[in-house]
Order: C-alpha cells, then structure tokens, then sequence
C-alpha cells in the first residue's frame, strides 16, 4: 500500500535533537543519503504530508522552520541543524560565512503560511501560534527582496525558486548558473553585498521576478489573511497577483514568464512555473483556463502519462531522464502535480485533476516514493525514500487555493 510505504518514509527520515545552542529541532529531512539537513519548502511539504499520519509532527516541523529564522523575520533556505556542512560542500552553500553558519543567508519557496494553515485547521491555539512570526516573515520578503517595490519578489540564485537547474535560468546565470562551476563565484558575490537584493538588483543581472517564487509568496499572503483576518494580506497578494498579470502574462502565448536583471526582460522559455498562476484564484478564470487548456492538460506540452513534466515536452531544453546535477529540465516532480492540481479543481476540472493524481501514483507504485519520475515511463530517478514524494498522500483532494483544507477531502 502506497499510504504504509509514505509512512514508511516519513519515520524513516524524520530527525529529533539538541542543537549545540540548545535550540530543540525536529524535522524531516529529504533524503538520509543525500540530503541530510532541512530544507524550508521540503518542510512545508513533509508537515502537510504528515497531516495524514501524525499532526503533531506535522507541528513540530514548521516550529522547527520558524526556530531556523532571525528575529527580523528572515528564514533561511537551508538549516543545519545536526551538523555543519562537509568542507567540499560548505562554499557552496549559501551562508554568510565559510563555515560556523546554522542555516543560509538564501530563501527558499515561501509557503510556510499555505502549510501553517493546513497544519492548523481545528487548532486555534497552533494556528495563533504562527501569526507573530509568519507575519514577521512576509514583511521581510516584502521589504528586502522587493527592491523596486512591484509586488514581486526577486531571487538572487536559481535555486532559491527550489528549481535549481532549471533551464529557464540559463541565459541568466550564464556560467554562473547553478549547474556550473561558476556558481560559486556567484555566491560569493551575494556575499559580499551581503545578500542584498537591493545592491544586486542595482549593479547586476543575474537576479529574476521568479513566477514560481511569487505565486508561492501570493498563496501564503492569502493564507495569513485567512488565519489572521488582517486586511494587509489580502492587499499584498492582490497586488502580488495583479504584477504577475500585467508584467509577467504573455497574452500571445499563453504563460506566465520571469522578469531577469535590470532591464527586467522576459525570460521566454515554457516550464512549469510558467503554470504556476493557475493555483492562484486571484488570476482571471479565463487566464487560468487558457494555461490549463492550452499547456498543462496538452499532451503534446504537458500532459503526460506520468505526473507534470517541468519543462515543456516541446522545448528543446526538455530532457527528462536522470542527470545528477540537472534535475529540473523535464523531470516530473510530486509537488508540482500537487500545485497544479490544485488549480485545476479550482476550476471545476477534477477528473481532469483525478488524472494527474492517478498518474503520480502509478509513477510511485513501480518506482517507490524517488526524487523525481520521468513523465513517459514512470521510471523514478534521483533519491529513493525521498520525502516530499510522499506529498502523494494529499493528491486526490487535500490542497485548495481559497481555504487551507479542501472542503472534499475525507479524514
């Protein structure tokens, strides 16, 4: 049974301490081999995931997500809550410094708030609980990674979209791009500005308006309104929502595309982000439908047999088999089928949603709950036991865009 092997997983890979601070955390991490720390998307992943079996893991997760963070609200990408990393791989991580950092100066995917709700229904004190520090994190965002004050979000490395290698990054990043050798001089130059968004986004070009980065930023606004009742939220997210329509929207094609460097130039290339929108209620319905109808449901683009492939089955880019170091290039992931389906039941369109699901699953019952699948044979690639897969258990009906629990889903 897929639900038992999830299970399985999430025990497997779940970790409880005392940091040398002696800061208390407990967490899941993605992957015991590869991935040993904790990851702030993947954490939001695991404790909707958890939902299923124990809440009160799924609990303990994101306040070990928020401990992670800074009194001025920053939360980092990456938390080392166990151990520092290896000296081969601590200057590539996105740190402050070389060595001694408990987390990275990055960001990763913000939608804590979209898991801190799903984690908090039926529990009013959890969900007060969150308020202080989930607001003091969006204001964060909107202060210092909004440089030029549009109501999006700019990112300053590719992976802290969560899409590291994503080929729509690499005419940005050019040989600094997250797959290359360069890379490190890229973080290097973050930190000597000392990752400000608005230094960078003044003297450079390597930083992207990631669609992704805000649709995510846009679901945790709405959210915190939900949570909260404050009317700031909905305001941010309303204007987070509008810039993505009138700056991002391609009307001749149909998709949603990134805004790189200075001269905030459309990056034009079909993934998965490009859909990303549809999860997003806030877009016209006749936007929506058009990426649903034109793009993800596509077979010749999108609609594969087996999940969401990040990459369009038309780009030349699209290369879905197993790569080590680029992941993002065709590959489909279980959390992508989860945001999109989503969107799709907004729109009343659930056996198509069903499909999705079914394909995900099918994916999961030959390969195991793997990193990523390729999108035509189901074959899993990458990391087996890896966590967020086992966000398969809140496919059929768990996520909804307009209220933390789809009002369909069954306990």
């Amino acid at each position: 049974m897929l639900d038992d092997a999830a299970e399985a997983v999430l025990r497997a890979n779940w970790r409880e301490g005392t940091r040398r601070d002696g800061t208390p955390f407990a967490f899941t991490c993605p992957s015991p081999r590869r991935y040993k720390h904790q990851w702030f998307w993947d954490s939001c992943f695991h404790a909707i995931a958890w939902t299923h079996i124990d809440r009160e893991r799924a609990k303990e997760e994101l306040r070990t997500l928020v401990r992670a963070g800074r009194p001025d609200g920053f939360m980092p990408h990456t938390a080392f809550w166990q151990a520092s990393p290896r000296w081969r791989r601590a200057p590539l991580y996105a740190t402050e410094s070389f060595r001694g950092d408990t987390g990275t100066a990055s960001i990763q995917t913000p939608l804590l708030a979209v898991a801190w709700e799903r984690v908090a229904e039926g529990d009013d004190a959890f969900r007060e609980e969150g308020l202080e520090p989930l607001a003091a994190y969006a204001r964060w965002l909107i202060r210092e990674r909004d440089p030029d004050g549009d109501g999006l979000l700019t990112i300053l490395l590719p992976d802290e979209s969560g899409l590291d290698d994503s080929p729509k990054y690499d005419a940005v990043y050019g040989s600094m791009a997250h797959w290359k050798p360069g890379y490190a001089r890229l973080v290097q130059r973050c930190r000597r500005a000392r990752w400000s968004a608005a230094t960078l986004a003044r003297t450079t070009d390597e930083h992207v308006e990631d669609v992704l980065i805000n649709v995510a930023h846009a679901l945790s606004l709405r959210a915190l309104h939900r949570m909260s009742g404050g009317a700031e939220w909905a305001e941010h997210a309303a204007r987070t929502e509008a810039a993505l329509v009138e700056r991002c929207w391609d009307e001749r094609r149909g998709l949603f595309f990134d805004l790189a460097g200075r001269g905030e130039t459309r990056v034009e290339l079909s993934t998965w982000s490009s859909l990303a929108p549809l999860a997003l209620p806030g877009i016209p319905r006749d936007i929506r439908e058009r990426v649903a109808n034109e793009h993800l449901l596509n077979p010749r683009r999108y609609g594969a047999r087996f999940g969401v492939p990040s990459v369009s089955m038309e780009e030349p880019s699209f290369r879905p088999g197993f790569n080590a170091y680029r992941t993002w290039r065709g590959a489909a992931w279980v959390n992508t089928a989860w945001l999109l389906i989503g969107g799709l039941r907004s729109l009343g369109a659930d056996d198509e949603a069903d499909r999705i699901a079914r394909g995900v699953a099918d994916a999961a019952e030959r390969s195991g709950f793997r990193e990523y699948y390729h999108p035509r044979t189901g074959a899993g690639h990458g990391e087996h036991g890896f966590g967020w897969s086992t966000l398969l258990l809140d496919l059929p009906a768990g996520f909804s865009p307009t209220v933390g629990v789809n009002p369909s889903r069954t306990s």
